[in-house]
């Protein structure tokens, strides 16, 4: 279950748990930051040892790896008198990083290292272009979600044994951004149909996109056990392999792709990363070439081209690799870098020094991104310890690190409200907004920010905001129906407890309330009525709470739904 902190503002929840809403009040909006729990991952889990550190990054650090090498040997020669191999490691190690060309490499390495570390942990968007075998996988559009979620749940009514349908709801929901829910319609999937490839494969992308790399790796070889012929499921499973450094399996995935789909660029492109970092230069760009032949706009093939080109002294060639690859991602760093090398080996100084000045000042931001990120995680820790204080001390140092760093922003403002510095807490989740236009966390807590401070009009707009950004956000539609009801609109609230229902059935806040709005005339209760509400109570007693008196009393004469006892 997720961790959550209990806020002291009456009426508002901090973590909204799609499995415990005992935390939603009524009469005044319910606040939810949906904040996770970001932990960072272990940097290095080997000791150190240059060769084997550095190898499965050849693919990214091409440029750099014969100059690594001279500096290695020169300081190692140096440091031949030491007898202890670590002794010679650690001096080798002192001599280089006073050389300014090292001091830089040992940067972009390390900076790069831990970018791709907090991309596994799910703490950034930080990635390691070079590296990547598979595209971004297919999701439903936006503004089909709902109709996707809809169709999937009247299939599931209709066929309550349909594997098939829980499939296309869990597809639905996560690409509606409910990874949580969709995990439940592809685990109920499972239940009834464990050898569906199609189920392990998303199962294995949620947990990837969470960091859980073991957990991923299996699911995705149950995925290509139940359907060999899958070519997604196998990309899946090479990738999450190749960030393992399991090089030989990554190679049988590949090759299995191309015998089932020759033209695949991602499996040319993966193979070429095993070719280049073996050393066999022509081979791999060969591969790259080729991939990008089958896909024009792909800007990591590109990259490994030119890394490759760069390595074989084809410096022209590299160049125009390098600029295809910027020209589709402008701030890759280790594109920048790349063709700065390259203008200069070209004789064409003015040029090469002002890349070699954006690289540093692109490397520099992801630095400050990095810091930052540990900032926040540290705060989240100290507030799931109960120490406000510390956590807000924490936040505000993430974004003294990185002032537009909308997470930051967000969480800040719920320590603040929680410690009910209302004002502040709003300009926190503005920030958060501005900073991140389709955070649909943020614009759910700003809108009902707006809304406790009685700006109904800017509240429901930024809340309309929240549910556009996220289809499949059943808070945001709760917070929209809980907003209705203050403003009297009694259809757009049903309306709005409907869609949260549809998303998540077991939105227990959602079933009472829908409940309640459709019984205009407590007694007696309609039969629907009667039901949503038993429904929320069912799915969390503590909800009872919630429940006017002459409700209440209209239940318990109904069929004795509540026990005498539970009236007094």
């Amino acid at each position: 279950m997720t961790k959550q902190a209990s806020w002291s503002a009456p009426c508002v929840a901090t973590v909204y748990d799609r499995r415990n809403h005992s935390n939603l009040k009524f009469g005044d909006p319910a606040l939810a930051v949906n904040l996770q729990p970001l932990l960072l991952t272990k940097l290095v889990r080997r000791k150190f040892h240059c060769p084997a550190i550095l190898r499965p990054f050849h693919c990214v650090f091409a440029p750099w790896r014969e100059s690594l090498v001279v500096f290695w040997k020169r300081c190692s020669r140096k440091a031949a008198k030491w007898q202890s191999p670590v002794k010679k490691a650690r001096f080798a190690i002192s001599i280089g990083l006073h050389h300014r060309s090292f001091r830089i490499f040992l940067g972009v390495l390390c900076a790069t290292l831990a970018a791709t570390s907090l991309a596994l942990a799910q703490v950034s968007e930080l990635r390691n272009q070079a590296a990547q075998l598979v595209p971004q996988s297919a999701s439903i559009p936006a503004n089909q979600v709902m109709s996707a979620v809809a169709a999937a749940r009247q299939a599931i009514q209709e066929n309550p044994n349909s594997a098939h349908a829980y499939l296309s709801l869990g597809i639905a929901l996560r690409s509606g951004g409910d990874s949580d829910g969709a995990l439940d319609a592809l685990n109920q999937a499972l239940k009834l149909a464990p050898s569906l490839s199609g189920a392990w494969l998303e199962a294995g992308l949620i947990a990837d996109q969470k960091g859980n790399l073991e957990e991923a790796t299996a699911d995705f070889q149950k995925a290509v056990q139940a359907d060999p012929n899958s070519d997604s499921a196998r990309l899946e499973l090479a990738s999450v392999l190749f960030r393992k450094g399991d090089f030989e399996a990554v190679k049988t995935q590949l090759q299995d792709i191309l015998r089932l789909d020759p033209a695949n660029a991602s499996a040319l492109n993966g193979i070429g990363l095993l070719e280049l970092q073996d050393g066999h230069l022509h081979a791999a760009a060969a591969n790259f070439r080729q991939a990008i032949s089958h896909r024009r706009r792909f800007p990591e093939a590109q990259l490994n081209l030119a890394n490759a080109l760069s390595q074989l002294g084809n410096w022209s060639g590299a160049r125009a690799a390098y600029e295809a690859a910027l020209e589709q991602n402008p701030d890759d760093a280790m594109a920048t870098y790349g063709l700065a090398r390259a203008l200069r080996k070209l004789g064409d100084s003015a040029q090469a020094q002002a890349k070699f000045a954006k690289a540093r000042s692109l490397m520099q931001m992801q630095t400050v991104e990095l810091r930052a990120n540990g900032e926040n995680n540290r705060g989240l820790k100290l507030w799931y310890a109960g120490d406000l204080d510390g956590a807000a001390a924490a936040f505000r140092s993430a974004l003294a690190q990185d002032p537009t760093y909308a997470e930051a922003h967000n969480n800040l403002g719920g320590v603040l409200w929680q410690q009910n510095h209302k004002q502040s807490a709003l300009h926190e989740f503005e920030a958060a907004v501005r900073d991140q236009p389709n955070f649909a966390k943020a614009l759910n807590n700003l809108g009902n920010a707006f809304i406790d401070t009685g700006n109904f009009q800017r509240g429901i707009a930024e809340l309309h905001c929240a549910v556009a950004a996220q289809p499949a956000f059943a808070t945001g539609h709760l917070s929209l129906g809980m907003a209705m009801i203050r403003l009297g609109r009694k259809t757009e609230a049903e309306d709005e407890f409907r869609q949260a229902i549809l998303l998540d059935p077991g939105l227990a806040a959602a079933h009472l309330e829908l409940g309640l709005q459709m019984a205009s005339d407590p007694v007696p209760l309609s039969p629907a009525a009667k039901a949503e509400i038993e429904k929320g109570l069912q799915l969390n007693p503590s909800l009872i709470m919630s429940v006017p008196e002459p409700v209440l009393h209209a239940l318990a004469m109904m069929d004795h739904v509540i026990a005498p006892d539970a009236l007094h």
